[in-house]
């Protein structure tokens, strides 16, 4: 290395590329100091060597603890409930309703929800809010999963913890902090049961497709804010993977600045008030 600080080129290049061909994530040269900042403290504990610190990754023995610790420090989990006041809009008063009243068209009231790259949990427990939100006294009279899938563990545990601190909830209305949380002896905020055992945090690697098929045949996805950390040809396949797992009709909310772009995806860009989402339209 060149200094505490940063790395060799040659050193960038390989720790970039073995995290690329790991989690899709890929830094650029031009924000090659994020990668620098981000897995410094990493860097430093494994040694001076860059080599040495790729070969803890590799080795079947510490690999696993290896890479958790690092995708811990190399990715964002800052998030909150009701994050993006438009999206959230949509949500409750368009999509949850239509495909609420789909499901009950065609005689189930089987709902499979997605939130991929969901961090801490905060975007899937507010799904689970919509959802009671909207059913109100019928939320127990339907078969809700809300897969909430991430590539860092420890944010996974935040999740399955659904502990927040109270600026976790800083957009959330008063009302609905006293109807789906307990408070806790430290004030902090806990998801009520109810709730709780809707959303299920599993580990998932996005830019495997064989893994992620056992998240098909659901009804909304919400992909906000991930695409932009991928390249251009990952950011494809994991837009395909979303696609042969939605449900016809089904929806794909990705965040504000990301857009679905080429004719290898045939999704139907579907424009809201303020906002837009892309929908899955069935064969012909």
């Amino acid at each position: 290395m060149q200094s505490e600080n940063s790395l060799t080129d040659a050193d960038f290049i390989a720790l970039r590329d073995l995290i690329h061909k790991k989690t899709g994530i890929f830094y650029t040269d031009r924000n090659r100091y994020l990668l620098e900042a981000r897995a410094r403290e990493f860097l430093r504990q494994n040694g001076p060597e860059v080599s040495s610190c790729i070969g803890s990754l590799l080795n079947p023995a510490t690999g696993p603890a290896e890479w958790n610790r690092l995708i811990s420090k190399i990715t964002i989990t800052e998030t909150s409930f009701f994050r993006d006041p438009l999206q959230i809009a949509v949500l409750a008063k368009n999509v949850i309703p239509e495909i609420v009243k789909r499901r009950e068209q065609s005689g189930s009231r089987l709902l499979r929800l997605w939130s991929a790259g969901c961090s801490s949990g905060e975007e899937a427990y507010t799904l689970a809010i919509l959802l009671a939100e909207h059913l109100k006294d019928q939320l127990t009279g339907w078969n809700i999963t809300i897969f909430a899938t991430d590539i860092n563990e420890e944010a996974l545990e935040a999740c399955r913890r659904a502990v927040y601190k109270t600026y976790a909830l800083r957009n959330t209305a008063q009302e609905l902090k006293g109807r789906y949380f307990r408070t806790t002896s430290d004030e902090k905020l806990i998801i009520r049961d109810e709730l709780k055992r809707l959303v299920h945090p599993e580990r998932a690697n996005l830019t495997d497709a064989a893994a992620c098929k056992k998240y098909a045949g659901v009804d909304l996805i919400l992909l906000r804010n991930v695409l932009i950390y991928f390249t251009a040809t990952t950011k494809s396949a994991v837009l395909c993977t979303c696609y042969n797992n939605l449900r016809d009709h089904g929806y794909l909310f990705l965040g504000q600045s990301e857009t679905v772009s080429g004719k290898d995806h045939p999704y139907k860009r579907i424009a809201f008030a303020n906002t837009f989402a892309y929908q899955k339209a069935p064969e012909r």
